[in-house]
C-alpha cells in the first residue's frame, strides 16, 4: 500500500534516524532513602525530609511511571538536576547531573521500535524531532537511575490481541550510577 503517492521504501528512507527530541518531560522518584530532595529548574521533586521514603508501593510501579514537568525547547538545555539524599546506611550524598550534557548529548530518543515499524507520518516532524519523551530519575538507596519513556507510533500492533493500539511506550534505562 502506498500513501501520499510515494512508495513505502521511499517514505521509510525519509524518516529521520535516529529519532531525536528538542523538549521533554521530567519526573523523579525516591525510594529506600532516609531523606531526599531533587531540585530541577527551580522546582522541588521527591522531597522526603520528615522521614524515610520507604520502598515502592508495588513491584510494577515503573509500568505506570510518567513525567509531568515539561521542559520546552526554549528552555534547552536546562541546568543540571541537583540531588541531596541520605541512603539507608545514613550516608549523605550530593550530586549534580546534567541530563543533556552527560546523558543525552545528541538528544536521541531511546526506544525499542525498529525503524521499519515506525509510523512514517508520526516520525516526520520539522527538523526530525518527535513528540517529547519523558526523562525519569530514580534515587534508590545509593543508586541513581535515569530512564527515558518514549511514545512511538508504529505500523504494527505491538500488543497481541489489541488491534486498537498501534504504538509502544518503552521505558529504557539510559544511565545509572551507585554512590
Amino acid at each position: 500500500m502506498t500513501t501520499h503517492g510515494a512508495p513505502p521504501e521511499k517514505r521509510l528512507a525519509d524518516i529521520p534516524w535516529p529519532l531525536t527530541f528538542d523538549a521533554f518531560s521530567f519526573g523523579a522518584s525516591c525510594y529506600n532513602t532516609l531523606a531526599s530532595n531533587v531540585i530541577f529548574m527551580n522546582h522541588q521533586f521527591a522531597l522526603e525530609i520528615d522521614g524515610p521514603s520507604g520502598e515502592p508501593r508495588s513491584p510494577e510501579w515503573k509500568d505506570r511511571w510518567t513525567a509531568g514537568f515539561i521542559v520546552m525547547a526554549d528552555d534547552m538545555p536546562p541546568d543540571p538536576v541537583e540531588l541531596r539524599w541520605k541512603s539507608l546506611d545514613g550516608v549523605e550524598h550530593y550530586a549534580e547531573i546534567d541530563l543533556i550534557k552527560d546523558i543525552f548529548p545528541e538528544q536521541v530518543v531511546l526506544h525499542n521500535v525498529p525503524k521499519e515499524d515506525v509510523n512514517e507520518d508520526w516520525a516526520r516532524f520539522e527538523g526530525g524531532k518527535v513528540s517529547p519523551p519523558g526523562i525519569l530519575m530514580e534515587v534508590n538507596d545509593r543508586t541513581v537511575n535515569v530512564f527515558m519513556s518514549a511514545h512511538v507510533l508504529t505500523k504494527s500492533f505491538p500488543i497481541p490481541g489489541r488491534e486498537d493500539i498501534r504504538s509502544r511506550w518503552d521505558l529504557v534505562l539510559a544511565w545509572t550510577k551507585t554512590y
